[in-house]
């Protein structure tokens, strides 16, 4: 059997690794009801189960992607299909983790092939919907932000599709590394428009976990005086479960 290997990027943050854990639980309880007589499962799911369900980390957090391969080594395993736990094309998903894999599989022996990360297609697209929730609120997605333009750009064409199906008006900012406003500054200019227009603003990460980028953002927001109401979402941790499933069904 092959296992799944959720790769993320890592933090310090005390809870980037208990959510992600969470979604690799979830991931691995709904393909844990794959039917073993072939076909289609009652959850739509082709009927190949992973070993394992594991989250490894590009930095920052054990076990690294290395350290998984050492491991599932050990326990008699050949072979692993890496989802990266990546929304956008930037550095990370480029250069840092093919990198790795090919470190990893020298190291080890251990087969490794690297699936479509998360992206920014319609699973990525309905789990941000059920995280703004049915509201006529203004929506700015917070990234994280990348010194590469396309990958921003990706950012920004994302929130004209999210603003294309909500009544208000969607925009997209970054926490760093990408063109002004960032952070606080970018929540301040879309409450401003809100405010124009008569609606509130709903900040929505489109974060995997909780970070410290986005924590900066929510605990500088306490400190201002906005001229609208502004509220903050959750990361979009096992929203994301359909996402890393069809990476894993995909053949």
């Amino acid at each position: 059997m092959t296992a799944l290997l959720l790769v993320a990027h890592g933090s310090r943050h005390p809870g980037t690794a208990a959510v992600l854990e969470g979604l690799a639980t979830s991931v691995r309880q709904a393909l844990s009801f794959a039917s073993p007589s072939g076909g289609l499962a009652a959850n739509g799911y082709d009927d190949q189960t992973p070993s394992s369900v594991r989250v490894v980390w590009l930095e920052l957090i054990e076990p690294s992607l290395d350290q998984a391969c050492r491991d599932l080594k050990a326990e008699g395993e050949d072979s692993a299909i890496i989802v990266p736990l990546l929304f956008t094309e930037a550095f990370h998903r480029t250069v840092d983790l093919p990198e790795q894999v090919e470190a990893a599989t020298r190291d080890t022996g251990i087969s490794l092939e690297t699936r479509d990360g998360l992206g920014l297609g319609e699973g990525v697209r309905r789990a941000l919907l059920e995280r703004i929730g049915n509201t006529t609120d203004d929506v700015l997605i917070m990234a994280v932000g990348s010194s590469n333009a396309e990958a921003n750009g990706a950012i920004h064409a994302f929130a004209r599709d999210v603003d294309s199906v909500i009544p208000g008006q969607a925009t997209a900012a970054f926490t760093v590394a990408a063109p002004q406003p960032l952070g606080i500054d970018a929540v301040l200019a879309a409450a401003r428009q809100a405010a124009r227009m008569g609606r509130s603003l709903r900040v929505v990460p489109l974060f995997t976990a909780p970070g410290l980028l986005w924590d900066n953002v929510v605990n500088r927001a306490a400190e201002q005086f906005f001229p609208c109401e502004v509220t903050f979402a959750d990361p979009l941790g096992d929203l994301l479960s359909n996402v890393v499933i069809n990476r894993w069904s995909a053949q």
